[in-house]
């Protein structure tokens, strides 16, 4: 039973990492990230998310140094989760910009 709540969360999460690339894509590819506007709503997000991927990766890497050492399938799906995740917190980021300015 608990694996299938799994089952569904991960599939969940899936689902809007898709919604997430759609939404960025459509936004940068489209005629609204083409202009100035667009062009520094990307610049602002990228600023914000880039500099979160090594901090992460270095997060990873500590926990699997010094609390419990991970198995190679862990450790390739937190850096899953970590790209993911912070392609997520991209889109979101465009979103919340784009109403801002």
């Amino acid at each position: 039973m608990l694996e299938n709540l799994f089952v569904v969360l991960r599939l969940a999460y899936v689902l809007i990492f898709f919604l997430a690339m759609y939404w960025t894509f459509k936004f940068e590819w489209g005629s609204e990230g083409k202009d100035e506007r667009g062009r520094s709503i990307s610049q602002q997000s990228y600023s914000i998310v880039f500099p979160l991927i090594p901090l992460g990766w270095l997060l990873i890497e500590l926990y699997n140094d010094y609390i419990s050492a991970l198995d190679y399938s862990a450790y390739k799906s937190a850096i899953w989760f970590l790209l993911t995740g912070l392609y997520i917190l991209h889109a979101i980021n465009i979103t919340i910009l784009k109403r801002k300015y």
